[in-house]
């Protein structure tokens, strides 16, 4: 059995245990005696976005929505009653599709040997037949149609059409009806065996557990061992497809979100963590709850308290968010925009609260096994050491703010899209 490296943050006094499995799965423990909740979270990089890849039997495309289909079908075992079995032991079972990766998890106080032991069989061993493919469409169908039917998501997807013109990232992560009703039970099948393998996933655990259970556990998982496919997601940066994109739905209030897109990849893990903090820093600058640029849009009645702003970065896309909900979106999208080019300078009070704040966020995130579960899972996926986040933190300077300030600034990488309310 492989042996564990111990990682130990010296300023939360936090360790992780770390190893692999000798047929390569990723393993991370973060054992906490003192809580009774144990969470655990295994993590595929397999996407919404891996539309594309080769096998040994040649270069396959995929319609949209199939990671996510596959991940329905994982979690549906007739002789195992997933969910019936898990509420059993009072155990909380769930999955979950992203852009880049599908996570299984679960959060339980008793019989964790028994959760994980299902968990590892249910993505090891695929029951996936003609006939219950089939029987998975129409429910797959109606959670598409409840995600048509949302403005915040519509908005969002509206937006990513613009920012990206080839991209897969611009397709709904559950695909369309018409996409998903192309997926074959032999296409779900040729997808997990290209993809869940041991040298593409990784699997992290927090709570009150032995970490030597843990491995065990893992060496016996059934997963067949490998890296994943090449995969042929093409990067996308630079200038954006479209600039705007606007619709009509069932909304209180239009929806407004503005989305600035890198124009450069940051090939390494590191690169990214920095854009991701540095961009942050700017967003908090200018939208933080404390900011004089919110209070004044605030005060003269342009924005509201539902204005907020994020950031993803991937290894083939990255873009930062700007929205909110109004009644006035031309003007509103002209202030932000003006905000946006033009923000107040940072300086080292601001930088150290935002040091600070993400030291706050960081030990709060210890206290919460689910989130310490997937912080773990997502961070071995990627091969991230433990706490390195802290470490680039404490590194961030004005320059890499400063720096980051300018790269987003381009008139050709923003794009804006509104939902605006039905007549």
């Amino acid at each position: 059995m492989s042996t564990w490296e111990r990682v130990t943050d010296p300023v939360v006094d936090e360790t992780v245990w770390c190893a692999r499995t000798s047929r390569g799965l990723r393993v991370r423990v973060a054992p906490r005696p003192r809580f009774r909740e144990t969470a655990a979270v295994i993590t595929f990089g397999y996407g919404s976005t891996d539309l594309w890849f080769t096998d040994d039997r040649g270069e396959l495309t995929t319609p949209a929505g199939t990671a996510h289909y596959l991940e329905h079908k994982l979690f549906e075992d007739e002789a195992l009653d997933t969910f019936g079995r898990f509420a059993a032991r009072g155990a909380r079972v769930n999955a979950q599709t992203g852009f880049t990766r599908t996570s299984y998890h679960f959060t339980a106080s008793t019989q964790f040997r028994d959760n994980l032991t299902d968990l590892l069989y249910l993505v090891g061993t695929p029951h996936i037949t003609d006939a219950n493919v089939a029987k998975e469409r129409g429910i797959i169908a109606q959670e598409v149609r409840m995600y048509e039917d949302s403005p915040d998501y519509c908005t969002m997807f509206d937006l990513l059409g613009c920012l990206y013109g080839e991209h897969p990232v611009r397709y709904t992560v559950g695909g369309t009806v018409a996409s998903i009703d192309a997926i074959t039970a032999e296409l779900l099948l040729r997808c997990w065996r290209a993809f869940y393998r041991t040298g593409n996933a990784a699997l992290a655990v927090a709570g009150p557990v032995d970490p030597d259970d843990v491995l065990a556990l893992a060496e016996a998982c059934p997963l067949p061992a490998g890296a994943a496919p090449h995969r042929g997601v093409v990067a996308d940066f630079g200038p954006v497809a479209r600039t705007r994109s606007e619709r009509a739905m069932s909304v209180a209030r239009p929806k407004l979100l503005l989305g600035i897109k890198d124009a450069t990849p940051a090939p390494t893990w590191e690169e990214r963590s920095r854009r991701q903090l540095a961009t942050r820093a700017l967003q908090d600058r200018l939208f933080a709850a404390s900011s004089e640029v919110r209070e004044r849009l605030h005060v003269r009645g342009v924005v509201d308290d539902s204005l907020g702003a994020g950031y993803h970065g991937e290894k083939t896309f990255a873009f930062a968010t700007i929205g909110c909900e109004t009644r006035d979106p031309a003007r509103v999208e002209a202030e932000l925009r003006a905000a946006w080019q033009a923000p107040p300078p940072v300086d080292d009070e601001h930088l150290e609260r935002i040091r600070r704040r993400h030291l706050g966020a960081f030990v709060r995130g210890c206290e919460s096994m689910r989130a310490l579960a997937f912080g773990q899972a997502g961070e071995a996926l990627d091969d991230v050491p433990p706490f390195a986040s802290q470490r680039l933190v404490a590194a961030l300077t004005l320059a890499d703010v400063q720096q980051r300030r300018e790269q987003l600034r381009r008139d050709d990488a923003i794009a804006v899209a509104i939902t605006r309310t039905a007549r």
